[in-house]
């Protein structure tokens, strides 16, 4: 049986704290934009202790997404004229929950997207293509393997700094100075949307 998880942040913490701050409450919005989806629970592995409170219960979770390219969805465009389909493309990502009991009020570990460093190169970039009057979006193979950005470059090393990533920090211990300055511990879009399926399921109470 493994030891408890010891940290200071539960899952209702770290959903209410994201909220508090002008600079991530826009997850919400980027959930309900973007429309997440939880495809399926990928995995479920419980850990039986022998006494209560000692079982340890990890989600896989796959989520999708199809989200919103610049510029983003109007009823109009520039010149005035209707719009009437937007740049989207499906976005997939693991996200990790794994707890010592099924509530939102315990100490959890987690993590959003594959494991692994991030590609800097070429190959990991975007593409606009310009076809005509349209734009073509090749994703880059950060996107592809399955990391998500929001996650690696502004939580990543915070949430191992705090005790509560799963698996490895990819940042080679780099605090997000710039991208996220004033070092908010928040949920992304991606993992709000799993805390919310899980608990409408009536899974984490």
């Amino acid at each position: 049986m493994p030891s408890p998880i010891r940290n200071n942040w539960t899952l209702r913490k770290l959903i209410n704290n994201t909220y508090a701050h002008a600079e991530t409450r826009t997850r919400f919005n980027y959930k309900q934009r973007d429309m997440i989806r939880v495809i399926q629970i990928e995995d479920t592995r419980v850990y039986d202790g022998k006494n209560p409170g000692e079982a340890r219960t990890k989600f896989i979770i796959r989520t999708r997404s199809n989200p919103q390219y610049y510029p983003y969805y109007t009823k109009t465009d520039s010149r005035g004229r209707a719009r009437t389909k937007q740049i989207k493309y499906r976005h997939q990502y693991q996200v990790i929950i794994q707890l010592d009991k099924l509530s939102i009020d315990v100490p959890f570990k987690g993590r959003t997207g594959a494991f692994g460093r991030w590609d800097f190169g070429p190959k990991g970039k975007l593409k606009r293509i310009k076809q005509g009057r349209n734009i073509k979006i090749i994703e880059g193979s950060n996107v592809v393997r399955g990391l998500n950005g929001d996650f690696w470059f502004r939580s990543m090393n915070l949430w191992a700094r705090e005790g509560i990533l799963f698996g490895r920090d990819w940042t080679n211990g780099q605090l997000p100075v710039r991208v996220n300055p004033r070092f908010i511990i928040f949920a992304d879009k991606h993992f709000l949307g799993v805390c919310e399926y899980l608990m409408n399921q009536g899974i984490l109470k």
